[in-house]
């Protein structure tokens, strides 16, 4: 299994590079919620379980701590914008309107993968794997691969089978969260390499600029995850693997300005509590 390290701090990123930061639900702490936006706290609070909670403010959490680093900013004062292009809800892939710093956000079970690159078009996707589904490659393939992909899905092991569904499927959903557009475009469009071939996108149907500035890359994440990483750039990027465990916990500076501000919001209630009940008595 490839090493995600563990850093205590967060590196700057470059033009060359790639990273791609691990997160659990379970790095969530109460502080991170400090530094949401107001749009991202209602959504979070629309979700009915804790697990979607928890996966949507962690993964809104260590956007903000990178991207806060980059641009020397504090976390809740980066400029998300989720505006969706097509119904204008805050629901679309997130962006800077700067128009620079570009990176996804997937999850899947417990797990959280935020991905970021300066400039170029960078989409991420990870999927948890159920053993204990009964899982029909047929009926799971429908519209999403090719007859062909099935075919060579149908010719795997048995066992071996979801796994090589899920790494089609990554490998295809990563190429479309790049584009920002993700399942508006139909997964059959695009057209990808075998579970047993190094990871390359084949085709594009309706890109006529082609495949060769899209590099493809396999996350290693353990045996119950898939996971794909996709670059839209025309110089290769070095990825770089992080795990986020110490960084969600201590916040590298954050989390006591964060716990100070929230006691300092409560004690200027309670001033303001005090002041208005003086005004009543008098």
């Amino acid at each position: 299994m490839t090493e995600w390290q563990v850093v205590n701090s967060i590196p700057p990123l470059s033009d060359h590079t790639c990273q791609v930061w691990l997160l659990k639900t379970t790095d969530m702490q109460p502080w991170h919620v400090r530094m949401l936006n107001d749009e991202e706290r209602k959504r979070a609070q629309s979700f009915r379980k804790d697990q979607d909670r928890a996966r949507f403010i962690v993964g809104c959490a260590l956007s903000r701590l990178v991207l806060a680093t980059q641009l020397n900013i504090a976390p809740h004062q980066v400029p998300i914008d989720r505006t969706c292009p097509i119904c204008h809800e805050a629901h679309g892939r997130p962006r800077l309107p700067y128009g620079f710093l570009q990176w996804s956000v997937s999850h899947s079970g417990n797990i959280i993968l935020v991905a970021f690159t300066t400039d170029a078009p960078v989409g991420v996707d990870v999927e948890w794997m159920n053993t204990a589904w009964d899982f029909d490659v047929v009926k799971m393939a429908d519209g999403i691969l090719t007859e062909k992909e099935i075919a060579h899905i149908l010719q795997m092991p048995a066992n071996d089978r979801m796994r090589g569904f899920f790494i089609y499927w990554t490998r295809k959903e990563a190429v479309l969260k790049a584009t920002g557009e993700g399942l508006n475009i139909p997964p059959l469009n695009v057209v990808v390499s075998g579970p047993q071939q190094a990871p390359r996108l084949l085709a594009f149907t309706g890109r006529p600029d082609g495949t060769d500035d899209v590099a493809l890359h396999d996350l290693d994440l353990g045996f119950n995850y898939v996971a794909a990483l996709s670059i839209f750039s025309k110089t290769q990027k070095r990825i770089e693997q992080y795990d986020a465990s110490v960084l969600m916990q201590q916040g590298f500076g954050w989390k006591d300005y964060y716990i100070s501000q929230k006691f300092k919001h409560l004690l200027m209630k309670i001033l303001s509590s005090i002041s208005r009940t003086r005004g009543t008595e008098a």
